[in-house]
């Protein structure tokens, strides 16, 4: 888990293209380093929850998959786009005199190089049930797209094909982050780190072109050194990944 000082992340994804109506749905949790697994996240650290209709916050069981994931699961009761978050409260963590990482404040490390609190947020979108992509886009309410994330990358839910342009909003504590970088993957690249990379604009947007096949996993970092805490952490660090299932 403290590979996060490194650039370690969790995302999640729906297990299939869709779910259906008054059927159970689930979600694998996993965590690493562009979009490839290493590991498992610490689930008593994990607190994961689907959005229903209306807005209201409906908390999810994180429970074992097998050595790659953890898993949580809803059942919806109507047709739309379902989105699913998953925090990862990793907490403070010190880079120490001689280079290792320990989990602790500056209390516990007074000589540390640093010491950061790592929060870190996945988000994806559930299709429950079959929409025509030809057909125009599914109507959704607009509580879905922003979650009110520390920090947050938006893009409106839909069945994405391969060569779309879609463009996403980094939100930070609510406000557009410009000059950011997001960077981007997909499942079928054979190289280990991440395939494209773009900085956002002045309105805190960024456009990728979804050019390959399979799950596509967009990442953000952010490191905010107003809100350290003396004598516990320099800096609060943010991170946050969005997933899109099966571009094709």
């Amino acid at each position: 888990m403290l590979k996060v000082v490194q650039g370690h992340e969790i995302w999640v994804l729906p297990e299939g293209s869709h779910g259906h109506e008054g059927h159970e749905t689930r979600c694998r949790i996993f965590y690493g380093h562009a979009m490839r697994p290493d590991g498992l996240a610490d689930p008593a650290r994990l607190a994961a929850w689907v959005l229903l209709p209306g807005g209201a916050k409906l908390s999810l069981k994180v429970e074992a998959g097998d050595d790659r994931f953890h898993l949580v699961a809803f059942t919806p009761d109507r047709d739309g786009f379902w989105p699913v978050t998953v925090e990862n409260d990793v907490g403070p963590v010190a880079v120490t005199a001689d280079g290792f990482y320990r989990r602790g404040t500056r209390k516990d490390y007074p000589g540390a190089r640093e010491v950061g609190y790592y929060y870190q947020y996945a988000k994806t979108y559930v299709q429950v049930g079959h929409f025509c992509a030809a057909c125009g886009p599914v109507v959704q309410p607009p509580e879905i797209t922003s979650l009110a994330h520390d920090l947050e990358l938006i893009l409106t839910p839909g069945a994405y094909r391969v060569g779309d342009e879609v463009i996403l909003e980094v939100l930070y504590r609510g406000r557009p982050l410009p000059g950011t970088e997001v960077k981007a993957t997909w499942s079928l690249r054979e190289e280990d780190d991440w395939g494209l990379s773009a900085k956002t604009d002045d309105a805190g947007r960024v456009k990728f072109i979804l050019s390959n096949p399979g799950h596509w996993l967009f990442y953000t970092r952010v490191a905010d050194e107003t809100l350290g805490r003396e004598g516990e952490y320099d800096k609060k660090v943010y991170s946050a990944t969005l997933s899109l299932f099966g571009v094709r």
